[in-house]
């Protein structure tokens, strides 16, 4: 019976064992650099180093992205190259804050999201040195005038809604 347990655990382990080896190994050589079209190499060129290193799953995420690279406008793709530099700068911290809320806007409703993306829009237009303003009395609030303000705000009409703003960019 002993004999028994033992030849099982030692299976147990080998087994176990060849399993992470395989899937060490799946990992390694998912996407070989050669099978990725031309354009695929030229758009992640400073990944070819380190593709072999990747996982499967970020080398398939990296070709759908130079797929689409493809198919953006020049305009797109400037776009997008400023706000991957911009990515680059941020800290683990930031980068974490990032990630948290994007997953939040995305679990809230399309309604709210739209309401958000026009309010962001608006905000956007105004003139950069009242926006400054606005962003600094809004960082001089305690997390408590903040929420109540946003309170505030949400029983507001639009017109009103914005005319409060300002008035906070101008105090």
């Amino acid at each position: 019976m002993k004999r028994y347990i033992t030849m099982n655990k030692l299976t147990l382990v080998q087994s176990l064992l060849i399993l992470c080896l395989l899937g060490l190994s799946g990992n390694s050589a998912a996407l070989d650099w050669q099978s990725l079209s031309a354009e695929e190499q030229k758009v992640l060129k400073p990944l070819k180093k380190k593709w072999q290193s990747l996982p499967e799953n970020r080398q398939i995420h990296l070709q759908r992205v130079a797929r689409r690279w493809r198919t953006l406008s020049p305009e797109q793709r400037k776009r997008l190259k400023q706000r991957y530099k911009k990515w680059k700068k941020l800290d683990k911290k930031q980068r974490r804050l990032a990630r948290e809320r994007f997953k939040r806007f995305r679990r809230l409703s399309p309604q709210q999201r739209q309401r958000i993306i026009k309010q962001r829009r608006w905000f956007k237009h105004l003139p950069p040195k009242l926006r400054q303003r606005i962003k600094r009395a809004f960082r001089a609030m305690s997390p408590r005038q903040r929420r109540e303000f946003r309170q505030k705000l949400r029983k507001m009409t639009p017109k009103k809604r914005k005319a409060a703003i300002r008035q906070l960019g101008v105090a």
